[in-house]
């Protein structure tokens, strides 16, 4: 028999990766069984799984309850698989020590000594326990880190699961997965929001490396990723990679750009959901600062001709509310002087985009003219696409000509074409207009972007100003009251 009468055991795995317990599981049993050959009536168990006791950075919530059972006087002795499960924290260990010496508790472990923390010797000898404790996690520590770094210099990939698009080893790319990767990145530089990007990832039915559905925290987690640039980061610096990049570095800092950037916010509010709202401007107001929001208003179903509540501008009439139909429009954020309905004005804006866009010389879009020598490069730029249509030309005259020279001649002169380009290009036009500006149909192109993407793009292209329609009964929409200043 023994002198305890208030046992208590207490069990933690540092890192339980399946999360089984099974680790735990065995502490407890072993511990039960010594409390059983002791003859310690036991009065709880305490368990922490997959909580690591060294770093101090997530609570152990069973040593708290454990700790609390010390205090009001449960617990007159404490029974662990080793001393290094209840303590490889100087901090805690002192903290821990002086606690059980003040009620009286002493440790009993499996595989070590029994400890009167009451004691001069109990405590020295605990002490001494603990510091080799310490001493061993903390080589280990060294010795993780000694070879992380050596892992990072020889630019080996990262450890751990898979980074979506990359296979399992981190060596190859995954291209079905890697191509929605970049889509994303090139999403958040043109819009700046991952909402977005989450909800057309699972509208669309892409699953996580999980098969699950994205979330917001997931998707933000991939854009801030350097892995994807071929980067990785250790102790606050980038090391270059030797895995193939998924994406290009410029585009990789482009995002964090975004992110690190104070003035954006973390939230962006109620997802949009027409084009205008937020970018056009009242034409009310004339303050250039005012800008309209999304609304709707009821119209009467069977109205005639000549009634005031009949939808102005023409329009779409959308969902049904009782007797009324409801009608999205414009409103002024501030005030009820301007509502215009939404249909009319958005067919108005996208086609001066469509229209814009298909001009020849859209790809001057893309051009920065602060970029130096901006004028040679451009000067090169249409000479280079004059050769490349009277390539075409002779060679579709030519029915003797040869299509392995025509494709390697056209091919070194688009070369060329996207060097002299690409010198002269506006990273945040080029981000935001891609796909559209070189785009074969520009009108199809345009429909297959999300809202968040067209209304970068007009934002970009134009001011918009939304003035009140005028007169009275159903009437044609005027486009003169909707006034589209272009930007570039």
């Amino acid at each position: 028999m023994t002198g305890f009468q208030r046992g208590a055991i207490y069990a933690r795995i540092s890192r339980d990766d399946e999360l089984t317990g099974d680790g735990v599981t065995r502490q407890d049993e072993d511990a039960g069984a010594l409390a059983l050959a002791r003859g310690i009536p036991l009065q709880g168990r305490y368990v922490d799984n997959d909580i690591s006791a060294t770093t101090g950075k997530r609570l152990r919530p069973d040593y708290e309850r454990l700790l609390t059972a010390v205090r009001a006087g449960q617990v007159d002795v404490v029974i662990v698989a080793a001393l290094s499960r209840l303590w490889r924290n100087r901090r805690e260990r002192a903290e821990g020590m002086e606690l059980f010496r003040t009620h009286g508790v002493s440790i009993l472990a499996v595989k070590g000594p029994e400890l009167d923390l009451t004691t001069a010797s109990g405590r020295l000898l605990a002490g001494l326990l603990g510091e080799v404790d310490s001493f061993e996690v903390e080589q280990m520590s060294e010795r993780e880190k000694r070879e992380m770094r050596q892992r990072v210099e020889k630019g080996l990939p990262p450890t751990g699961p898979r980074a979506f698009g990359y296979s399992a080893d981190g060596w190859s790319i995954i291209p079905e997965e890697m191509s929605e990767v970049a889509k994303a990145y090139e999403s958040f530089v043109a819009t700046g929001v991952v909402s977005a990007i989450t909800r057309d990832l699972n509208a669309r039915e892409v699953w996580n490396r999980d098969s699950e559905p994205w979330t917001n925290n997931g998707v933000r987690w991939m854009l801030k990723n350097p892995r994807y640039a071929a980067l990785r980061e250790y102790e606050g610096k980038l090391y270059e990679g030797k895995w193939p990049a998924g994406i290009p570095e410029d585009l990789w800092r482009a995002a964090q750009y975004l992110f690190d950037d104070e003035d954006r916010a973390t939230s962006p509010g109620p997802a949009r959901r027409w084009l205008l709202s937020g970018i056009a401007l009242c034409g009310v107001c004339a303050d250039g600062k005012t800008t309209v929001t999304s609304g709707s208003r009821g119209v009467k179903k069977n109205w005639t001709e000549g009634e005031a509540q009949h939808p102005e501008d023409g329009g779409e009439l959308l969902e049904e509310d009782g007797g009324r139909t409801m009608q999205p429009t414009y409103r002024c954020r501030v005030s009820k002087h301007l509502s215009r309905n939404q249909e009319p004005v958005d067919t108005l804006v996208e086609e001066f985009v469509i229209a814009r866009l298909s001009r020849p010389d859209a790809a001057d879009l893309f051009h920065d003219e602060a970029v130096p020598g901006a004028e040679d490069l451009r000067a090169q730029a249409v000479a280079l696409r004059a050769r490349l249509k009277a390539l075409a030309a002779a060679f579709a005259d030519d029915d003797e000509a040869d299509v392995i020279e025509f494709r390697d001649a056209t091919r070194r002169l688009r070369e060329r074409l996207a060097e002299a380009e690409g010198r002269m290009a506006h990273p945040d036009r080029a981000r935001v207009l891609a796909g559209l500006v070189d785009a074969e149909d520009v009108r199809a192109a345009w429909e297959r972007l999300g809202l968040d993407r067209r209304r970068a793009v007009v934002n970009l292209l134009a001011e918009v100003t939304v003035d009140r329609a005028g007169g009275g009964g159903r009437r044609p929409f005027n486009p003169d009251t909707v006034q589209i200043v272009p930007r570039v």
